[in-house]
This record gives C-alpha cells, sequence and structure tokens, in this order.
C-alpha cells in the first residue's frame, strides 16, 4: 500500500529519502516498489541480516532495480574480500615466461584488477595461484589479461606440457638466420684486411641485412614485449638489456651501410637471440610442475555420502549438502567422507592414507573416524563431527597447498644480482657514450662504444651458466635413480644438517612377514589355515596365506569375525585363527606363556579348538641397506617419523641407529616437528612415501619420495627415487655438491668475463663486432664445464 504523506524518513533498503508516495509493508518503509520486491526476494530466502552485503542485493543495485547511485558507488569501491566465503582459487600455468621479471610483471599486472585479492606467480615452476572474487572478475577475464601480456594461460588439467611450438619456431628460424649470416660474413671479414675491388663486401652486408630480419622482427618479438610490459610495471629484467644492446647495433649496422661502410653487426645481433632462445628451452625442459600435488590432493577428497535421513532410507548426496550431527553409513570398500563419531555397527578401517601404517583398527560404537580412510569390513553409522573444511584430510591439503606454492618461490643464483646488473650496465653504456663524445667529439665512435658496452654485458653466459648446470646435474641424477621434480632443492643438497625419514614403506618393506610360528603348525593343519586366511583381504591374513605352501583344504563353513579373526569348521571340528581376544571369546584356554610381546612385532594366534594353540609372529621387515645408509648420514641429525606405536618404531630406531625418534605421529604432527626444526635454523631433508608424509615433504627444504610412493606423496616431493633402494641418497648428496661447485665457477667466469669485458669496450680497445664474439666465447666456456657434472 501507498501513503502520500511527505516524510523526511529514508528508504528501508537504499536509504534515499521517501518520495511522497512510498510503500509500506510489515512496518517498514520502501522508497519504490523495486526496494520492495527485492526485499521481499531476501525476506523469502530468510537472508535479511546484513542484507547490504547479499549478492541480490549488489546485483539489484548494479541492475538499476534498487536506484541509488551511491550505493552502486560504494559497492565498487568494496574491496572483492568483503565476505571471504566468497573468495575463490584459481590454479593455472603460464607459460612463455622468459625470467623472473615477467612472472613480476604478470602478478602485478593481475593485483591491479578489482576483485583479485592475491597472487603468487611462480616463474620457477610457471605455477600461478590466484584467488578472486567472482562477482567482479572471472576466469576468463583473468586469463584474457594473461593472454594480452604475451603469456599463455594452461589449464592444469592436461597432462603434458611440451615446449612451445612458437618458442621452438623462433628459435629454429633464427639459428637458421645465424648461420647464413655467419656464413655471408666471412667475406665482409676479409675485406677489413685486404682491398674489396669488387664489392663483394657490400653486397654480403645487404645480404645479411636481410637475413637479419626475421630475428630482429618475428624471433626477437616476445622478448621485446616482455621488456615493454616490464617497463609497464617498473620492472627492468635481461630482456631490455637484450633488446637495448640488439637494436643499437641493429641500428648503428644500417647506418654504417647507408653512410656506404660494412662494418656491420648483424651476426653478433643475431647469435645473441639465437642464445638467448636456446636458453629458455633447455630452461623450459628442466621446469618442475608442482601443479601436479595441487591437483592430485583435490581429487582425493571424497564428493559424496550415503546419508541416512529422517525415514531411515539412505540416499547418496553431495559433500556440501552433509552437516555436522547428521548420520551416514559406510559399509565395506567404501570411502569415510568425513571425520566422524560411531553411533552403531562395527567395521575394520584402512586409515594408511592418514597414518602410513598398513594395520588395519577395529572400530565400533564411539570410536572416531578420520574422513579420507576407507572401511575395509563390515558396516558402520556415524554421526558427522566436521565439515569438509574441518576434516584431517582437509587441514592436510590445505598445508601441503601452502606450502607448495611458498616452496616454489625459488630465486635463481643469477637473478638478485641481474636485477642490479640489467640498470648498472645500461647507466654505464650511457656515461660511456657521454664521456667518449666529450673526450673525442666523434659522435660514431661514442656509439660504436655504448654498443660495445651492451653487447659484451649480454647476459647470455649469466643467464644459462646456472640453469644449464642445474640440467646437466638433473641428467646425471636421473642416471643413478633420482628424478628432480623442483630445481629450487638443488643448492641445499648436501647442507642439511637433520634427515628426518618415515618408518613404514620407507625404512620397512611397508608389508606384513611371518617372522616365526609356521614351522610349529602341522602340515594338515597348515592346510586348514591356508583356507581359513584365503577367505580375508585383511593384511595379516594375506601375508599368513602367501607364505604357506600347502593347498587349502575346503571347509564346512568360515566365518569372519571382524576387527579379531577367522573362524571355520571342517568335520566337525571348529579352527580358529586370530586375536588372544577371540580365543578368549570362543573359550580357549589361553595362558600368559603363549603371549609373546616381541617389539615391534604383531602376533596372531591359530588353533583347533580345546587343542594346541599355536602362535605365529609377524612383522615389518627392515631394508637390508638402512643401517648403513644412515651411518654414511652420521654428520646429520637423524629422526625417525612415524605413526605406528611406540614399541615398534623403538626397536626399528635402535636396530637402525637413528638418533631421535617419535612414534604415533598425526601428519601434521609430522609437520609441525620439520616446520619447527626450520624456525631455528636447521635445514632438514625428508624421506617419505605416504599421503600422511604429504606436509611433511612440502615443509621441508628438501623432500624425498621413494619410487613406491602414493602419487600425493611423489607430486609434492622435491626428488623422487626410482628404485626402492636407500643407497641412492648419498650418491645424491655426492652429486649435488659437485654440481654446486660447478654452478659457482660458472657464475664466477660469466661475471668476471663481463667485467673484463665492459672495462675494455669502455676504453674502446673491445669493438662491438668482437664483443659479440667475446660473448659467444664466455657462453660456450660456461656450457662445457657444465658438462663436467654428467
Amino acid at each position: 500500500m501507498t501513503n502520500s504523506t511527505t516524510t523526511q524518513e529514508t528508504c528501508f533498503l537504499c536509504d534515499l529519502p521517501l518520495p511522497s508516495n512510498y510503500i509500506t509493508d510489515s512496518g517498514r518503509s520502501y522508497c519504490c516498489h523495486g526496494c520492495h520486491a527485492v526485499y521481499g526476494i531476501l525476506s523469502a530466502k530468510g537472508e535479511t541480516s546484513q542484507f547490504k552485503e547479499h549478492p541480490i542485493f549488489a546485483s539489484a543495485v548494479k541492475g538499476g532495480i534498487i536506484s541509488n547511485p551511491q550505493l552502486l558507488n560504494e559497492i565498487h569501491s568494496k574491496s572483492a574480500d568483503v565476505k571471504s566465503d566468497e573468495l575463490k582459487k584459481y590454479y593455472l600455468e603460464i607459460g612463455d615466461m622468459w625470467c623472473p621479471s615477467c612472472a613480476e610483471v604478470v602478478k602485478l599486472i593481475l593485483l591491479r584488477k578489482k576483485g583479485i585479492t592475491h597472487c603468487i606467480v611462480d616463474y620457477t615452476t610457471d605455477l600461478a595461484s590466484i584467488e578472486y572474487n567472482p562477482r567482479y572478475i572471472s576466469k576468463e577475464q583473468i586469463n584474457e589479461t594473461i593472454e594480452s601480456l604475451g603469456y599463455t594461460p594452461l589449464n592444469l588439467q592436461s597432462d603434458s606440457r611440451p615446449i612451445s611450438f612458437s618458442l621452438l619456431l623462433r628459435f629454429i628460424i633464427a639459428a637458421f638466420c645465424s648461420l647464413n649470416i655467419m656464413m655471408f660474413s666471412y667475406p665482409i671479414y676479409a675485406s677489413y684486411f685486404s682491398i674489396d675491388s669488387d664489392g663483394y663486401s657490400r653486397l654480403f652486408a645487404n645480404l645479411s641485412l636481410v637475413a637479419s630480419l626475421p630475428s630482429v622482427t618475428f624471433c626477437m618479438w616476445p622478448i621485446l614485449k616482455k621488456c615493454l610490459n616490464g617497463l609497464r610495471v617498473g620492472v627492468m629484467g635481461m630482456e631490455m638489456l637484450v633488446v637495448i644492446g640488439v637494436s643499437s647495433a641493429f641500428s648503428l649496422s644500417v647506418y654504417n651501410l647507408y653512410q656506404g661502410g660494412t662494418h656491420v653487426y648483424f651476426d653478433s645481433m643475431s647469435a645473441i637471440i639465437t642464445l638467448l632462445l636456446l636458453g629458455k628451452i633447455i630452461e623450459s625442459k628442466a621446469k618442475f610442475s608442482s601443479k601436479d600435488s595441487i591437483i592430485r590432493i583435490v581429487r582425493s577428497t571424497p564428493k559424496r555420502g550415503r546419508k541416512v535421513l529422517a525415514d531411515g532410507k539412505q540416499k547418496f548426496v553431495p559433500i556440501k549438502d552433509i552437516s555436522v550431527g547428521d548420520e551416514l553409513m559406510v559399509v565395506t570398500g567404501e570411502k569415510i567422507v568425513l571425520d566422524g563419531v560411531v553411533v552403531s555397527g562395527e567395521g575394520v578401517c584402512d586409515e594408511s592414507l592418514m597414518t602410513g601404517e598398513s594395520l588395519p583398527r577395529k572400530k565400533a560404537k564411539g570410536d572416531g573416524l578420520l574422513g579420507g580412510t576407507f572401511i575395509q569390513n563390515g558396516s558402520l553409522t556415524y554421526r558427522v563431527s566436521n565439515t569438509l573444511e574441518e576434516t584431517a584430510l582437509h587441514k592436510i591439503i590445505d598445508v601441503v597447498e601452502a606450502d607448495v606454492t611458498n616452496k616454489t618461490k625459488y630465486i635463481r643464483a643469477a637473478d638478485s644480482v641481474i636485477k642490479l646488473f640489467v640498470p648498472v650496465v645500461v647507466s654505464v653504456a650511457s656515461l660511456t657514450a657521454v664521456l667518449s663524445y666529450i673526450s673525442n667529439g666523434v659522435f660514431e665512435e661514442s656509439i660504436v662504444r655504448a654498443v660495445s658496452v651492451l653487447l659484451i654485458s649480454c647476459p647470455c653466459a649469466i643467464g644459462i651458466a646456472a640453469p644449464l648446470a642445474e640440467a646437466y646435474m638433473i641428467r646425471a641424477m636421473a642416471n643413478i635413480g633420482a628424478l628432480v621434480r623442483n630445481r629450487g632443492s638443488l643448492n641445499l643438497i648436501g647442507k642439511e644438517t637433520v634427515f628426518a625419514c618415515d618408518k613404514t614403506g620407507t625404512i620397512t618393506e611397508g608389508c606384513f612377514h611371518i617372522i616365526d610360528g609356521l614351522q610349529s603348525v602341522p602340515n594338515r593343519d597348515l592346510a586348514i589355515l591356508k583356507s581359513l586366511v584365503s577367505h580375508s583381504n585383511h593384511p595379516i591374513a594375506y601375508s599368513t596365506s602367501s607364505e604357506i605352501r600347502e593347498k587349502p583344504i575346503p571347509l564346512d563353513d568360515i566365518e569372519e569375525i571382524i576387527g579379531k579373526g577367522m573362524k571355520g569348521s571342517v568335520h566337525g571340528e571348529t579352527y580358529l585363527f586370530g586375536s588372544k581376544q577371540l580365543l578368549l571369546q570362543e573359550g580357549a584356554a589361553v595362558s600368559e606363556d603363549f603371549v609373546k610381546s616381541l617389539e615391534g612385532c604383531t602376533v596372531a594366534y591359530f588353533s583347533k579348538k580345546g587343542s594346541d594353540i599355536y602362535p605365529i609372529t609377524l612383522g615389518d621387515k627392515i631394508k637390508g641397506e638402512a643401517p648403513g645408509v644412515l651411518a654414511s648420514l652420521s654428520t646429520l641429525k637423524r629422526v625417525l617419523l612415524s605413526g605406528d606405536n611406540v614399541s615398534a618404531v623403538k626397536s626399528v630406531a635402535a636396530y637402525c641407529g637413528f638418533d631421535e625418534f617419535y612414534a604415533e605421529c598425526h601428519p601434521l604432527d609430522k609437520r609441525n616437528y620439520i616446520d619447527g626444526l626450520r624456525k631455528s635454523g636447521e635445514i632438514v631433508s625428508m624421506l617419505g612415501d605416504g599421503i600422511n608424509d604429504a606436509p611433511a615433504l612440502t615443509t621441508a627444504d628438501i623432500g624425498m619420495s621413494v619410487v613406491s610412493a602414493s602419487d600425493i606423496s611423489i607430486h609434492v616431493s622435491d626428488i623422487v627415487l626410482t628404485s626402492d633402494t636407500l643407497t641412492i641418497v648419498p650418491k645424491i648428496r655426492e652429486l649435488a655438491l659437485k654440481g654446486q661447485k660447478i654452478i659457482k665457477q660458472n657464475l664466477f667466469w660469466a661475471f668476471f668475463y663481463n667485467i673484463i669485458g665492459v672495462t675494455m669496450a669502455t676504453q674502446g680497445v673491445l669493438s662491438p663486432l668482437f664483443a659479440a664474439a667475446a660473448m659467444v666465447l664466455s657462453s660456450l666456456i660456461v656450457i662445457i664445464n657444465a658438462k663436467r657434472i654428467s
């Protein structure tokens, strides 16, 4: 209804002064039908609290339904992170980045976009992590922004990342042009020492000009574009030095040709472009792709669960439709989707995903369940205690995701120097030109000296000094059975002070073996035992079955008692295999003499009811080479971290020679322990194999996993051992130390060579031609030295 009385009150929804014909409803006044309708929608949805922050309200303002321009300005001026629950994360790869400056440019440009609240662009991995509000900017707009800068946004879902076809094509064309220009240059060089009456030197100089055009246009275009993008945000990268040097050499050569001379430098500048493209290709092949770690751990999260409805029926529903307090049911072979507490039923759960230990755990009423694990036997109904974001698995994923992103912030040895090197060289070249012109008054000579400084300083040798040596180091490590996934770890190997290690599957073989007891069981009973255990998928039953050679005897009746063992009968006689509790439950008299307490072992019992009882001891075998490998790392603090029980961990630690051990560790306990060591100044190397080790592997300075590790563990590791043998570990350290020494030699040579060359160029001793030749020679020396690693 309307009211014709003028009032100074404001609209309940948009705060505009009420007009003469305003609308009232339920004691509220509205300035127009639009405001009335919008509030009605919000009221019907039950979402009127803080309605000014609701997306419907914002959309109504933007669409003109609510006509308050001041509100529209307020919404546009709001930061996109007003409501943190609206923020989304977007992971992608960015192709065609050339150096850390490229990553910095992309980051700064994206952060200027409204709606992007956080952005990390890592040059080492080509990985970008962007936090944005979809109300203000979409993924498509983010991709368009990246493409406008000359880079390629790549979907993380694709499996392969070949070298950019564009980059490869530009290199091939540049190399072809450079080789032809070098061939044309021979007659030109000869004319410097003899009279060229036929004019061949000028002919070949012009041919060199024509052949150089593809290099300075098509091949050099990405370098030029990246230089310009850098200048937009005030970042001076190596591209700027290359662009200035090449354009100066090209301009001076064209000027000399115009003046009738043949002093041209087309071969030098073409060689610079070719070498720069080659260095980029080499580096691209050595890149670490950490994208898989994020993709795979996200895929580990369950997507739906079997919800018990109010009428007792069961229905699979998406995770987002499950709340704390809801009851879910899980049966044999199904995954437990959220953390919870058992309210009914019995079952055996495989929690190896979280604990790393292969022995399943019995669950009954009142026991806690971990999301991401699965039920191996039985059926359970449990009440949800945590939402997806609060589950132990999701916390692990969050920690791994954050640590991977932080860990990839690797700066190459030369990167920090290049940031200063570029402006210094440009300043020196400019100063050289000015002083030379002041001293001799010859403009051309001053330009020649400046170009010489730029060409000798072109950071090709500096740019490939570390990446090339690292590439050879990576190949050499692959030859000994170690795949390097993160180049950033290479400069830390050999400097670590702590070596932390998981137990099951890393130091031990990760599966049960019969240690003692089978030899005491009569052959006929062994055949019956084989029949019993072959009907269970429990690790103890499987291990027992695999080590009994007798053929199984058909049994009349077989029953698996969840969490306790197996029961079967043949010819009226009952046989039992399982825990001491099972035997006591069935009325067997088990004296303490039969309870064998071997540290680190598990004991199962086999018995014919009312007859002899045979204790069978099982355990996880320690890898034979483990004590020797740990002895070779005696200069380090050696720590064993495990989710297993104290007695088992203590036994293994004592046998192998660990300095410390920690048992019954939750995955985040391992991570926190290693994080504490790092904060205290230690350099930590971690070796593990399961998802329970993933947080620790990402937190450690150097994360290593064995080839038998879980996918997630492998994809968050810096180094993957392609063999189960631990003897590779000390070899990796030796090879890394050798590689680090050669990298230092390369960088020293590259900078020393540049300093000498720049000094000579400023004095006019080094012409642009010889400066470019010296630059190429410097790169060749770096390449030859790097080959010594392999």
